[in-house]
This record gives C-alpha cells, structure tokens and sequence, in this order.
C-alpha cells in the first residue's frame, strides 16, 4: 500500500472483486503423476492473473493463502517475488480469506489484496452423513431426489464446459515434463483459486473495470447435532440482516454435496414450522427457483475442496452475473464444526445496463 492511503478514512472502503483465475480441478492420477504441490497449483493460477492485471508484485499490499495444511505462506514471498513489506496470512477457507481481504481494504490498511486458495485433498464428508440423513428424514427428501439433482449438476457442468463459460477464469496447468491440462476432471481431489481483491483506490491504479462488488457477509454456526445446517443459517441471517428476500437474489452459489442436505435445506425454507420455530421467521423464505442456483454446476461435479470451493463458487458466480446482466448474487462456504460464511455480492453499477 503506497504511502497515499488514508488510514483514518470515516466511510469504509468499497471491495472490489478486480478478476481471478482458477486451475482445472484434477484428479488423484493427475495430481500423483504430475507431482504438483500446494504452491505449485497456488503459483500456477496466481503469476497469470497478475500478469493478465497488470499488477507487480511490489503493488500487492498483502496475500492470504486458503490451505487446510501447515503455514506455507511464507514460501510464496519467494515464489511470487512479493516485496519485504507485503503482509502475508494463512487460514483455511476461501470465503475467509476473502472476508478477511475486505476487512483489510475496508478498514484503509490495504489497497490491493491478492487471495489464493489451494487444496490437495478432497473434502470428506463423513463428519456430515448423519446430519444430512436426519434432515432429509425430517423434510422427506429422498436418495433418489439427490441422485437426480447429482445428476442435473454434472449436466450442467457439462453444458458450461462445451459452451466453453468456464474458459475466461481457468488457466492452463503445467507439470514438470510440460505436460497441459486444460480441463477440470472427475473425482477431482485438488486445484487452486486465485482473486484480485482492491479498493477504490487500488482500482484507479490498475485502470480496470472490476467485476464484481462484494458487500455485506454472515457467519453462523449449527447445532452440534446438525452442522449441515449452517450454510442455510448464514444464507437466512444474511437475507435477514439485508432485508432482502429469495426473490431479491438473481443467482445463488451454495453447497450442493452432500445433495441431500442442499435439497434439505431448500425443502426446510419451504416449511413454515421449521421456519417459525427454528429461524424465528413469522414466514417461510418460500422457494428457491432451480434455475438460479449453480447453474454451471458445483462441487457435485467439480469435487468438494474445502479451501477452494468458496473462491471457486465467488468467480464463477461474479462472472455469471457479469455475463447475464443480473445485478446480485450469494455464495455460501460451509466449514468444518458446522460453521459457514455467505456472502453477498453484485455487478458493478458501471457495467450496468
């Protein structure tokens, strides 16, 4: 951050979404076969991102890594060749890396944040099965509703690949013999995000028009006997908290595996009990039209990376509402210990029609 930011500033500073980049989700023969490592994947989406920006390492205020995995952020001081001065962070999810990117540039310590996320190993999901059965037992969502809805993700994500929509953010990785991989792959266990976070002043610098504006978020944590339950307290207390409604948001990027808890927690906003005794709601949230939420599929066919995914949900979300003219969306992280962070974000009002 150079010398002309106003530390003391009244209004906090807008957060910006600059671009990102992410690499192909690849899977365990790819990853053992290529010998890829943390900052490998983490390096290989960040260098061209800072390039396509325009931006040298000396201009990044600070870098937060997302990694479920030893503190490895100091190695990417060398690898990036970050100045002295550039702070770095580490925890373990992509939407708090971004949450903690916004506090930094809304507080005027930061004006140019770069947020990478990294995973070598698939999210597991046997902490969640009870939780997810007792859900679905509740609101009787059937194994075969989250067959058919598993399926639907893959078409979609198949449908984004061949309209070639997830081209623009996907870099290309590259092994040690030169070897290219383009494309994400099934059962995927690894792949990294990288984002360009910046404030108004940052922006001016960069002379870019950004593609998103990222607004308030809302943490929430579920009952120890049902942490599934979480991204859908952190979507209703942020809807909540924004006096908006399920009709208010144009495009929603949530966790969808297990599909059986996603598919609960869409039947749960739907019930008027549940809503009134557990949410303290006088009404149902009512029903989330289909067609708006991770429309090119999610972690069902893209692979569960916990520090990942978020970053991952962000950009593909920003550009879809870049894309189609939308004005506002939400993403939503689940975390270990039943915690998730939803945040809000919409289209620039520049780019607006």
């Amino acid at each position: 951050m150079d010398s002309q930011t106003n530390h003391s500033a009244s209004t906090p500073a807008d957060v910006l979404l600059i671009d990102g980049l992410r690499t192909p989700q690849i899977n365990a023969a790819t990853l053992q076969s290529s010998g890829f490592g943390l900052l490998d994947l983490a390096v290989q989406c960040s260098a061209p991102l800072l390039l396509r920006c325009a931006v040298t390492p000396h201009l990044l205020d600070s870098l937060i890594l997302a990694a479920e995995a030893e503190s490895q952020v100091q190695d990417l001081r060398k690898r990036l060749r970050l100045d002295t001065d550039t702070a770095l962070y580490q925890c373990d999810h992509g939407l708090s890396a971004v949450a903690l990117a916004s506090q930094q540039i809304r507080s005027g310590d930061a004006d140019l944040v770069l947020v990478l996320s990294s995973d070598l190993k698939a999210t597991p999901q046997n902490d969640l099965l009870t939780s997810t059965q007792r859900l679905a037992r509740l609101f009787d969502v059937q194994d075969e509703d989250a067959s058919a809805f598993a399926e639907a993700s893959r078409l979609r994500a198949d449908d984004a690949e061949q309209g070639g929509l997830t081209n623009r953010h996907r870099t290309t990785l590259f092994d040690s013999q030169g070897h290219a991989c383009t494309e994400d792959q099934p059962d995927a266990v690894a792949g990294a995000c990288a984002l360009l976070l910046a404030s108004p002043r940052g922006l001016q610098r960069l002379k870019r028009t950004p593609l998103a504006h990222l607004g308030a978020s809302s943490h929430a944590q579920a009952p120890a006997e049902y942490p599934t339950l979480a991204p859908l307290l952190a979507a209703t207390r942020l809807l909540g908290q924004q006096q908006l409604s399920l009709a208010d948001i144009d495009l929603w990027e949530l966790p969808e595996s297990p599909a059986l808890a996603l598919l609960s927690h869409l039947a749960a906003w739907q019930d008027a009990d549940f809503c009134h005794r557990q949410l303290g709601l006088e009404q149902p949230v009512g029903r989330l039209d289909p067609c708006s939420l991770n429309v090119h599929g999610g972690s069902i066919a893209l692979g569960a990376l916990s520090a990942t995914d978020g970053c991952r949900q962000l950009l593909q979300l920003a550009d879809n509402l870049q894309r189609n003219h939308l004005p506002r969306g939400i993403v939503c992280e689940q975390h270990a210990g039943g915690h998730a962070l939803a945040l809000l974000i919409t289209r620039p009002q520049e780019t607006s029609e």
